[in-house]
């Protein structure tokens, strides 16, 4: 649980520093499965990435990503629970808090399937 607990602050303080792209090329396996909201999933790191590109073209600054819990477990210690606020200027200037919860599945230290909640302020 140590070493998973190790390599989710890795991810989540390259996340805060607004290293997005490089948190997910260097934490998502090339076959991730990444839900949001319910809809259905879309399967592939290349998928995802377009995907993740739409979301991050909506966003002129970040201004702060703070994380509001952290929890582990998993019947083999392999799931992590991050619940973020998200302090963000949209293109249009309007400053958002985006409130998200990341619920990840892990393999060979790696996201294998990750399931994303949020809504916006």
């Amino acid at each position: 649980m140590k070493k998973l607990k190790n390599t989710v602050e890795r991810l989540n303080t390259l996340i805060k520093e607004g290293k997005i792209r490089e948190a997910f090329e260097k934490y998502y396996r090339e076959d991730v499965v990444i839900q949001v909201n319910g809809n259905s999933p879309v399967i592939g790191k290349d998928q995802n990435r377009r995907r993740e590109m739409i979301f991050l073209q909506e966003i002129k600054k970040l201004n702060s990503a703070e994380i509001k819990s952290v929890t582990f477990g998993g019947s083999d210690d392999n799931i992590s629970m991050t619940e973020w606020a998200i302090h963000i200027e949209n293109k249009n200037g309007k400053q958002k808090t985006i409130y998200r919860v990341n619920v990840q599945h892990w393999k060979d230290d790696k996201i294998i399937n990750e399931k994303l909640y949020f809504c916006n302020d």
